[in-house]
């Protein structure tokens, strides 16, 4: 009975490992909008993203930022300067990623966020199967991942039972 539940669970991730392995097709022809490619995880998806080989567009802050992200990419990837605090500086970024794309449109929107989660995000936007959900980090793949299989009252219960007790409880 072992060796069945044994070949059952090989078979299972097997079949895991090859359906994440593949692609969309066509990643050349599709374009990838980043915001916040001066650095960290913006600078890191664009340079993972571009080895791939989809065609990034890169919105940076600064044109230093930019000028350094050139230098370490193929010609695929193209820089904008971006303030995304600025309306004018939005919609020149939006004339000129219309003007790139043209009508094929945009695929994914990505904004800075400075974590681990640049090899999940890559396998979301390329793969053919991407999973459900994932998990960046050993905590999450320890306590959130299976939590978020879990009813949420039991969640609810394992995350706030050390929490403390407000003084006036109602």
């Amino acid at each position: 009975m072992w060796l069945y539940l044994a070949a059952l669970l090989g078979l299972y991730f097997l079949r895991r490992w090859y359906r994440e392995r593949q692609s969309v097709e066509g990643l050349p022809e599709k374009s990838v909008l980043i915001t916040g490619c001066d650095s960290g995880f913006g600078n890191l998806l664009a340079r993972q993203l571009d080895a791939r080989g989809l065609r990034v567009l890169a919105a940076c802050l600064t044109p230093q930022g930019a000028e350094q992200l050139r230098e370490v990419t193929s010609a695929r990837l193209q820089t904008v300067i971006l303030d995304v605090t600025r309306t004018d500086s939005i919609a020149a970024a939006t004339a000129w990623v219309k003007e790139q794309v043209g009508d094929k449109g945009m695929q994914k929107y990505c904004h800075a966020d400075l974590s681990i989660v640049t090899g999940c995000m890559g396998h979301a936007l390329m793969a053919r199967h991407p999973r459900t959900r994932y998990s960046a980090g050993w905590d999450a793949k320890l306590l959130f991942l299976p939590l978020s299989y879990l009813p949420t009252w039991f969640a609810d219960f394992v995350l706030t039972w050390s929490y403390p007790v407000p003084a006036q409880k109602v």
